[in-house]
């Protein structure tokens, strides 16, 4: 499980630069099962979004491992960059996952 945030991105220049940034603002915050879905669907938008604007200058997806072990990044040219984060635990302030369903996890003690 990976969570997708935007760490990058710039100010569109043209009309394909603005189309693409609107469409892949709808990304920031979501869970991603599967990066190889998401890298995909980042392919897809900006192959249409290439054919759709044909005076602009085409733009190109990336997809790599991040300096973190596990974590990918990901972006088009220098347009947007998204940062997948992998999941590395569950919190339970309380410490059993049965209080936290019923809703009695107890207050996370911050300053001991």
């Amino acid at each position: 499980m990976y969570f997708a945030k935007i760490t990058n991105y710039q100010h569109p220049k043209n009309k394909l630069q603005d189309y693409l940034q609107k469409q892949l603002k709808a990304l920031e915050c979501v869970t991603v099962e599967n990066p190889e879905e998401f890298k995909k669907h980042l392919e897809t938008t900006v192959h249409r979004a290439n054919g759709k604007f044909l005076r602009c200058r085409p733009l190109q997806a990336y997809f790599h491992a991040a300096y973190t072990q596990g974590d990918l990044t990901c972006g088009i040219s220098e347009l947007i960059q998204f940062s997948l984060y992998a999941q590395r635990g569950v919190f339970d302030p309380s410490g059993t996952s049965a209080a936290v369903m019923q809703g009695e996890a107890a207050q996370a003690e911050l300053f001991v």
